[in-house]
């Protein structure tokens, strides 16, 4: 959905007092981790979906 094994990213979160914030760094990630599927992405990594991750 978002990403895969070819795209290679860095991720870093930071804990907030009201939740967190998160950073993707990387080559392919913004061809990757369009708008629309971001959203996407973070709700299958919420629900426990890590196949469907950025790697």
């Amino acid at each position: 959905m978002c990403g895969g094994s070819d795209i290679k990213c860095d991720i870093k979160v930071s804990e907030l007092k009201d939740g967190y914030q998160v950073q993707i760094t990387g080559d392919k990630v913004k061809d990757a981790l369009k708008p629309e599927n971001l959203k996407k992405c973070i709700q299958s990594c919420c629900s426990g979906e890590k196949d469907t991750c950025c790697r």
